[in-house]
C-alpha cells in the first residue's frame, strides 16, 4: 500500500501539494503570497490504476552528484537535496530518488514548489534557455531547454523513466490541486 501511496503522492509530483503552495491559478497568473500550512496528518492521496505502468527505477543512480540548479534568465538558483518523491522542500529543489546524476548518461528528474523563490519562474522556460548544474566535485554541467510542457496529466510516469541519453527533466505544480497537470521543462546537454 505505501508503494502505491508513493506513486499517486509522486503523481508527477503531487509533491508539491503535500507541503502547499503559493501559487496563482496556473502558469502565466501572477503568485499570490499565502501563508501555507503544513498538513497533519498527511492525506492519502488517490492509488494509481495501474502500479505496473512504473518506469524501470535504476538502483543506485550513477553519475556526479549535483549540488545546485541555476537558470540564470529566469532567476533561479536553488541548493539541490536528495528528495524522497514525497516532499518538496522549502526554498530548495530536490532530486528523485533512483534517477541519474550528470555524466550517468539518462535521465536526472529534479522537482520544487511553484513558489516565489523556488522553481515558480519555471512558468516562464523557452527553448534553448540554459540550465547549469553545479556538481560536488566543484565543476559544472550545461544543458539546453528542448521542450517545455505546461500541462502534463499529474500521473505520467513515463517522465521519471531512464533514458537512452542524458537529459534534464524539471518539474513543478500548476495548482494547489493534487491531480492537477504538472509543469515538465526537459533540458539536454549544451554542446
Amino acid at each position: 500500500m505505501r508503494g502505491a501511496v508513493l506513486l499517486a503522492a509522486l503523481g508527477l509530483a503531487s509533491i508539491a501539494v503535500l507541503v502547499g503552495l503559493d501559487v496563482g491559478t496556473g502558469p502565466g497568473t501572477s503568485p499570490v503570497p499565502t501563508p501555507i500550512a503544513r498538513p497533519t496528518p498527511t492525506p492519502t492521496l488517490p492509488a494509481l490504476a495501474t502500479p505496473t505502468t512504473l518506469p524501470s527505477a535504476t538502483p543506485s543512480p550513477v553519475g556526479i552528484v549535483a549540488r545546485r540548479i541555476r537558470i540564470d534568465r529566469l532567476g533561479i538558483d536553488l541548493q539541490i537535496i536528495e528528495g524522497d518523491g514525497i516532499d518538496a522542500p522549502l526554498r530548495k529543489v530536490a532530486h528523485y530518488p533512483t534517477t541519474g546524476w550528470p555524466d550517468g548518461g539518462s535521465n536526472i528528474y529534479i522537482y520544487g514548489h511553484a513558489r516565489a523563490g523556488m522553481f515558480l519562474p519555471l512558468w516562464d522556460a523557452k527553448v534553448g534557455d540554459e540550465v547549469v548544474l553545479d556538481l560536488v566535485d566543484g565543476t559544472a554541467r550545461r544543458y539546453v531547454v528542448t521542450v517545455v510542457k505546461p500541462k502534463v496529466p499529474w500521473d505520467a510516469l513515463e517522465y521519471l523513466a531512464p533514458t537512452p541519453t542524458e537529459q534534464l527533466t524539471l518539474q513543478t505544480s500548476t495548482s494547489y490541486t493534487p491531480t492537477a497537470p504538472r509543469f515538465i521543462v526537459i533540458a539536454e546537454p549544451a554542446p
